[in-house]
């Protein structure tokens, strides 16, 4: 399998927890080959990247994230991969790449999913984690979304995310198949709570990080309205 690498294209955050508040490294993905659905409309697989070493934020995949990342691509390997999109972020773009490359599909990288930037340059790194809790929990219970402490905001995410999202919307709506969207666990967590139709407790999105390769699955249907089905392995019963 051909591995492509990218070089960064953003300059992010003095220091960016790609890893907050999150779980840890898990050995494998949570994927599988089947799509969510079968209904009508697009089906979508939005990934937390694999592993990397830190606190390098722009630093490529480590070993084990290489590894993480070929059997993502191999848990897909039947799945009717028919997108690939990532941030510009190289850890995001890499782990795409196997999956775009193992279905002959470019990688579509754009910037405006890249990872919530935060600022920890004056936080220990023992603290880190949860300093970045305490942000995200503040933003999902609707507090100090205009605050970026020191770095990105809510609000500059949800305006950067939300015209990727309806142009995404625009393009795949009436698409069938599956489409895979690599990005970061922050980004997902917070920006996939308010864009699910179906309900999403704040708790739940904050307790149950993406660990990496983890996937949160949906329905895109053709109406534009967006099903999260599961959540990092968890099933949603607000999707039923």
């Amino acid at each position: 399998m051909n591995r492509r690498s990218r070089a960064a294209l953003v300059a992010t955050a003095a220091a960016v927890l790609a890893t907050a508040p999150l779980a840890t490294a898990a050995t494998g993905p949570q994927a599988g080959a089947k799509s969510p659905s079968a209904g009508p409309g697009y089906d979508i697989l939005f990934v937390r990247h694999a592993h990397t070493t830190y606190p390098v934020p722009e630093q490529e995949l480590s070993p084990l994230g290489i590894q993480q990342a070929t059997a993502l691509a191999a848990s897909l390997h039947h799945a009717p991969i028919e997108s690939v999109d990532t941030s510009m972020m190289v850890r995001s773009f890499q782990t795409g790449d196997d999956v775009a490359a193992d279905h002959d599909l470019p990688v579509r990288a754009d910037e405006a999913i890249s990872e919530v930037a935060f600022n920890l340059a004056d936080v220990p790194p023992a603290q880190q984690l949860q300093k970045v809790g305490e942000i995200m929990g503040a933003w999902l219970g609707g507090q100090e979304r205009a605050n970026g402490f020191g770095g990105e905001s809510y609000d500059e995410v949800v305006a950067r995310w939300t015209p990727w999202w309806q142009g995404y919307v625009r393009e795949h709506r009436n698409d069938r198949g599956t489409g895979v969207v690599v990005a970061h666990g922050a980004l997902l967590a917070l920006m996939l709570q308010r864009t699910c139709a179906n309900e999403v407790a704040p708790a739940f999105a904050l307790q149950n990080g993406l660990a990496n390769t983890g996937m949160v699955k949906a329905h895109l249907s053709p109406a534009g309205t967006l099903t999260c089905t599961e959540w990092n392995g968890v099933a949603l019963p607000s999707a039923s």
